[in-house]
């Protein structure tokens, strides 16, 4: 009796209601420990899945970063190529000054180019003078009897349309002779392209894969704790308090992934190019971009880029075994 008058006090204190039962969950302070730890143990006792789908989300992002890397390259030698190559014209000699000017104007006129800048003999003589380093020597044999043409150099305002401008230009009255690297400005195009092409498809194909392993990976993670899973939910856990832990593992699944090959890429970048532009003299003379160039900004990306292949991989595990 004693028992029951206390088990009658404890309801009617509560108005006479049975008590709620208390609900656990939340992405809180106090539940992040549980979390984190949660997510260790899984990635311990699946190590193989988790090692796999790490080395796959590397892979995919390694392309990345190799991409990337290359058309920031391609860029930057293109925009080398539009402010210090350019296009010289060299004009016939036979050409009188009315006549190269027309020249000079119908080719500042066309749609790609920025910039054009005349050059006579005397000013050629000069420039070669101090290119070569002798100018008096130079200056002094020549200035009677100057061997070079009239010539201007232009500036495009877009380095990929080179070949076309060139051949209009070689269309026109009175142009002896054209200097250009349309050829090498064409290889850079098409190699960009190419790369831009094939990364992408390579990238789509491993992403895929990436999401997929993950997928199976937190699979095999939720089925070794179902009856756990089954008793959590009894006792009043939340969706969200058991779903925490596979979104946190899939996310650092997927960070994992892309901090090891931005720590490889980073390192040895800089050793890449040096080979490269030590390869060749003529390669030696391209301003490539440097790691610090590049990576500073990349890494949030990639980081990004990592931890959402990882988020996809929880969220289509979840939405298949534990009903999101």
């Amino acid at each position: 009796m004693r028992f029951l008058r206390k088990t009658k006090n404890k309801k009617d204190t509560n108005g006479g209601r049975p008590k709620k039962r208390v609900k656990i969950g939340g992405l809180r302070p106090r539940n992040l420990k549980y979390y984190i730890g949660e997510t260790l143990r899984s990635i311990v006792r699946n190590k193989i899945m988790s090692l796999t789908s790490m080395a796959t989300v590397a892979s995919c992002l390694l392309i990345v970063i190799f991409s990337y890397a290359i058309a920031s390259n391609v860029n930057h030698l293109l925009a080398y190529i539009e402010t210090s190559v350019g296009i010289t014209v060299f004009v016939e000699d036979d050409l009188n000054d009315t006549q190269a000017d027309i020249l000079f104007r119908g080719v500042l006129a066309l749609d790609n180019v920025a910039d054009a800048q005349f050059i006579t003999p005397e000013e050629a003589l000069e420039n070669m003078a101090y290119m070569l380093g002798d100018t008096e020597g130079i200056l002094a044999s020549f200035i009677y009897d100057n061997p070079l043409r009239r010539s201007f150099t232009i500036q495009l305002h877009d380095i990929r349309q080179q070949r076309q401008v060139v051949d209009i230009i070689w269309s026109m009255y009175g142009v002896g002779n054209i200097v250009e690297a349309s050829d090498f400005t064409d290889f850079l195009v098409t190699t960009n392209n190419f790369v831009g092409i094939f990364s992408f498809v390579i990238i789509l194909i491993l992403g895929v894969l990436s999401v997929v392993i993950i997928t199976n990976t937190i699979k095999l993670t939720v089925a070794s704790r179902r009856n756990e899973i089954i008793i959590m939910k009894y006792v009043g856990a939340t969706d969200w308090f058991i779903k925490w832990p596979f979104v946190i593992e899939g996310i650092f699944i997927g960070v994992i992934g892309a901090i090891i090959p931005l720590a490889i890429s980073w390192v040895s970048y800089d050793n890449l190019i040096g080979s490269i532009m030590g390869s060749s003299h003529f390669l030696e003379q391209l301003p490539f971009r440097s790691a610090s160039d590049i990576f500073p900004i990349f890494t949030p990306v990639t980081i990004i880029l990592g931890a959402t292949i990882g988020l996809l991989g929880s969220i289509m595990s979840m939405r298949k075994y534990l009903n999101a």
